[in-house]
């Protein structure tokens, strides 16, 4: 891991019952989600991007990538390492209660914060891209499968850094036999 790992801010959190206090618990999460939102700030306003995203526990980072245009990508570039934040979660069961104010839901989540850039150097921007690949298609083999990513592919695709200075996770589930627990199976 890198040698400044993020500052873990989980103790801020309102509700402690929720709060993660194991240092490794949030490193492993990130690495097993797949989606995320990005924050960024736009003239006072928020931003908000849903992404697909890998964890690099060696970096201590968060990459994502997209189109080399778009709101996002023009806030990122225009700015000098401009403040970020990212959040992930994943949702268990509904629990009911006798008040529907007491409902609740199952959920593990991280918000990070830091800042964020954009990779310039072709190798890098292939790296993290290959890693994309790795976490999103780890069946598949470059050479037998897919053509190993081409230049223009690289050129033309934005691969954001996320330097997370600090983190909080907090998480919240009931027993397997909780009554009353559900799903919704179907939508809507």
């Amino acid at each position: 891991m890198t040698d400044n790992p993020p500052k873990n801010v989980t103790d801020s959190i309102r509700y402690q019952g929720k709060a993660i206090d194991d240092p490794a618990w949030i490193p492993e999460f990130l690495a097993d989600q797949e989606t995320g939102v990005l924050g960024l700030i736009d003239d006072n306003t928020p931003h908000l991007v849903t992404q697909l995203f890998v964890y690099n526990r060696d970096e201590g980072v968060i990459y994502l990538h997209g189109a080399q245009a778009g709101r996002a990508h023009n806030l990122v570039e225009s700015g000098d390492q401009p403040r970020a934040s990212f959040t992930t979660s994943e949702k268990g069961r509904y629990i009911p209660a006798d008040e529907p104010v007491n409902f609740t839901v199952e959920y593990s989540s991280v918000v990070a914060y830091g800042t964020i850039d954009l990779l310039a150097d072709r190798e890098n921007k292939r790296a993290v891209l290959e890693q994309f690949m790795e976490k999103f298609a780890p069946q598949l083999a470059e050479g037998e499968d897919y053509e190993r990513i081409a230049q223009e592919s690289i050129d033309r695709t934005a691969v954001y850094r996320l330097d997370v200075e600090s983190w909080s996770g907090k998480e919240g589930w009931k027993d397997p036999d909780h009554p009353g627990a559900y799903r919704l199976d179907s939508p809507r």
